[in-house]
């Protein structure tokens, strides 16, 4: 029983896409893995399709350790001349243009395409969307499209699909039982060249001696709210060097009883990040939780940027946490 099979494209996205021979792809800001990897997946597609000409663009920055790589593929910013032949746009994992930052001044009211599988991204109202939630990335979205245009996927395009797939499931950790589609369409890119190995390597590798002390003060600074349910810690501005959520929120998971994690990253004077993360049995929805905020994301994994100071800010949303949580 697979409860997760994927619609079809809506005709009108597929037709757009054949009618055009230019485009914009934007993921949005800090990219991790999956937008990164779906865009660049997207490029070879319409390139493949005929297209003249497609950029990629993304504000930045790219802070992970494996994005720092793939960084020279795009553009920072959109210039006039980039838009002077009214090229197709594409949001790529993400549907709020808040979320690709300054580049929204450009496209916005120009026509647009959004590829994504995050539940905020149905509040929007695109006219043209392919929006699965139940997908567990948005590369598996573009390995769709593929299927849908019968283009076939060489090994360096199933490397990138792969890696994005592996990156937004944990490595398979978040796939839900009933979606033997997505593990099939994850094998799928194995036997066409992708590397499992080399994307753990490329996922876990890597990082500095100060990354592991960062996620050293993370866990020190870790206090429990909610009847000790939920795992509350704060990356200040002053600390130096990457964020190591990713890691800090693996660690705290496995820490028995806790059900749900918060994250507040201190980015700028009076601007909090805040990391939003459940288990995988905790029924608490964390979209529903970000958008109170002015964010959004999956059930299990959310967030939002709220003004504020960090003190200020995590006061506010942990008094709201318990007022709320259930799990």
């Amino acid at each position: 029983m697979d409860k997760y099979k994927f619609p079809s494209y809506p005709q009108e996205v597929i037709d757009l896409i054949q009618a055009n021979r230019e485009a914009i792809i934007i993921g949005h800001k800090k990219p991790d893995g999956d937008c990164f990897s779906s865009q660049i997946s997207l490029k070879y597609l319409l390139e493949k399709i005929g297209y003249n000409s497609v950029i990629l663009a993304n504000e930045g920055p790219f802070e992970r350790v494996e994005s720092k790589a793939v960084e020279p593929l795009f553009v920072k910013q959109i210039t006039n001349d980039m838009l002077k032949n009214n090229p197709l746009i594409f949001l790529v994992d993400c549907g709020e243009l808040s979320r690709i930052g300054s580049l929204s001044k450009s496209v916005e009211g120009l026509t647009t395409i959004v590829l994504d599988h995050h539940q905020s991204s149905l509040n929007v109202g695109w006219e043209y969307s392919y929006i699965f939630t139940d997908s567990v990335s948005t590369t598996l979205l573009i390995q769709k499209l593929y299927e849908e245009f019968k283009i076939e996927i060489n090994e360096e395009i199933a490397q990138n699909l792969f890696f994005g797939f592996a990156t937004d499931s944990g490595f398979f950790k978040f796939v839900s039982k009933f979606n033997g589609t997505a593990i099939k369409m994850a094998g799928d890119l194995v036997n066409k060249g992708a590397d499992p190995r080399f994307t753990f390597a490329s996922m876990s590798g890597g990082k500095s001696f100060e990354y592991i002390k960062n996620l050293s003060k993370l866990i020190d600074r870790t206090k429990f709210v909610c009847n000790n349910k939920v795992a509350i810690s704060y990356y200040y501005k002053t600390d130096i060097g990457e964020c190591p959520s990713d890691s800090y929120y693996g660690q705290l998971l496995s820490v028995e009883n806790t059900k749900a994690i918060i994250l507040f990253k201190e980015v700028a004077d009076n601007k909090v990040e805040l990391g939003l993360r459940a288990n995988y049995n905790c029924s608490f929805d964390m979209s529903k939780f970000a958008e109170l905020f002015g964010g959004g994301g999956h059930i299990k994994a959310s967030g939002a940027t709220i003004n504020g100071t960090i003190n200020e800010v995590s006061n506010n949303v942990i008094k709201k946490l318990e007022e709320i949580f259930t799990c």
